[in-house]
C-alpha cells in the first residue's frame, strides 16, 4: 500500500509540472514561440509554411515599421514562407546579420544600401566594415522616400546659392549627412568656404540654435521639427532645383536623389518650394534564392491593393511604377526576373545594375 500511495504522489507531482509548463506556454505572446531560442533562424526551414525569413525594419512608430508589417502580412498569405518582421538597426548591424546569414531582407535608404554595397567612405568608418566587407547585399527595390532639404528662418534666402555669407548648420560629427550636403552646394555651384559652417549634435540643437539666431538655416528631413520653430518665428524652404539633383546623383551615383518638393503650410512653413528626396528600398542577402526572391517580389506588387488597404498612409509609394526609381546595389536576379515579366526593367536600369556588378568594391 505504502508503494502504491507512493507512485499515486509522484504521479500527481508530474501533472502539476506538465499543467504548469502548459500555462506558461500560453501566456507566450501572440505569434511567439512560448522558447524563442525554438524559432527558426534566418533562411531555415519553418515547418508547413515553408521557409523561415528574417525581415528587419526600425523601431515601431517608423515608417519603415509601417511598411514592413503591410509586407510581412502580404507575403504570409501569399507566399509559402513564414516570413517574421524584426525591428532592428538596419544599417551597421544588419550587415553583420547579413555576413553571418542571421538576417535576409529589410528595408534602409538607398544611399545606405549603396554604401553597403561599395564599403566607399564615409560608410566605411561609420558602420566599421572592416573584417564585415564585402557585405553580401542586393537590392529588390524602392518604395516611398525621405524629403531632405534646406530650411531657413531668413525671407531672403531663396536658393542655395543665396546661403553664402551665412551661419548654416551643415557638419554633424559621425552622420553621413556630411558629404551628402557638400557634394549638394558643390552642384549649385556653391562656395562651401563662403559659409560659417555650424556643427552640431542632433535636431534639438539645431531647432534652439535656429530660435536663437546662432544660425539662419539647417539641412534636414522635411518633417514635423519645422513646426516647433514656426510657432515662434517663420520659416521658409530653400529652393533646390531639378538640375541640382542631377547634378547631385553625378557626383554622387548610386545615392539615389530624386526631386521632390514642399508644400506652403506644410509643418507650418511660410513658404513651399523644390527640394529633393532620398527614396527606401528593400535589401536581400546576395546568397536567398532566386525562386525566394522573385515570388516576394510577385506578392508584393500582385496584391499592392492589399497591402495599401493594410496601410494607406505608407504603402501607397511602393508600387511597381517606382520600384526602380533608384538603384544603390545590384537587383537580386529574382527580381530582375519579375520586373522583365512585368516590362519595366529598362535599358537604362540594365545599365545602371551592369555597372554596380562591375564596381571594384572596397573590402
Amino acid at each position: 500500500m505504502k508503494r502504491i500511495e507512493h507512485a499515486r504522489k509522484w504521479l500527481a507531482l508530474l501533472l502539476c509540472c506538465c499543467l504548469g509548463m502548459a500555462l506558461l506556454a500560453s501566456c507566450a505572446p501572440a505569434g511567439e514561440p512560448a522558447n524563442p531560442s525554438a524559432a527558426p533562424s534566418a533562411g531555415q526551414p519553418a515547418g508547413p509554411g515553408g521557409q523561415a525569413l528574417t525581415f528587419g525594419t526600425m523601431q515601431a512608430g517608423t515608417s519603415t515599421y509601417a511598411v514592413g508589417a503591410a509586407l510581412a502580412s502580404v507575403w504570409n498569405e501569399h507566399c509559402p514562407y513564414t516570413v517574421t518582421q524584426q525591428p532592428m538597426q538596419v544599417t551597421g548591424p544588419a550587415f553583420r546579420l547579413l555576413k553571418l546569414d542571421q538576417l535576409d531582407l529589410a528595408i534602409t535608404t538607398v544611399w545606405a544600401i549603396h554604401g553597403a554595397y561599395t564599403g566607399e567612405d564615409p560608410f566605411w568608418d561609420t558602420w566599421e566594415l572592416d573584417g564585415v566587407a564585402p557585405v553580401p547585399i542586393q537590392q529588390i527595390c524602392t518604395g516611398g522616400d525621405m524629403r531632405y532639404g534646406f530650411f531657413t528662418t531668413d525671407p531672403d534666402i531663396k536658393t542655395l546659392k543665396d546661403l553664402e555669407g551665412k551661419k548654416v548648420y551643415i557638419t554633424q560629427p559621425g552622420a553621413e549627412s556630411d558629404i551628402q550636403i557638400k557634394s549638394l552646394l558643390k552642384a549649385a555651384g556653391v562656395d562651401y568656404d563662403k559659409i560659417t559652417d555650424v556643427s552640431f549634435s542632433s535636431i534639438d540643437e539645431a531647432k534652439q540654435g535656429l530660435k536663437e539666431g546662432r544660425a539662419v538655416a539647417v539641412y534636414w528631413t522635411a518633417s514635423t521639427w519645422i513646426q516647433d520653430i514656426a510657432t515662434t518665428k517663420p520659416m521658409y524652404t530653400v529652393n533646390i532645383s531639378n538640375d541640382e539633383v542631377a547634378k547631385l546623383n553625378e557626383l554622387l551615383p548610386g545615392w539615389g536623389f530624386v526631386t521632390s518638393s514642399v508644400d506652403s503650410g506644410e509643418f507650418g512653413l511660410s513658404t513651399g518650394g523644390d527640394t529633393l528626396a532620398v527614396p527606401f528600398g528593400i535589401y536581400v542577402r546576395e546568397g536567398l534564392s532566386e525562386d525566394v526572391v522573385y515570388d516576394l517580389t510577385k506578392a508584393m506588387y500582385e496584391n499592392h491593393d492589399q497591402a495599401v488597404t493594410l496601410n494607406p498612409q505608407y504603402m501607397e509609394d511602393w508600387s511597381l511604377e517606382r520600384a526602380l526609381i533608384a538603384v544603390g546595389a545590384p537587383i537580386h536576379p529574382g527580381a530582375v526576373k519579375y520586373y522583365k515579366e512585368a516590362g519595366v526593367w529598362t535599358d537604362e536600369v540594365d545599365a545602371q545594375n551592369t555597372a554596380l556588378l562591375e564596381w571594384e568594391r572596397r573590402q
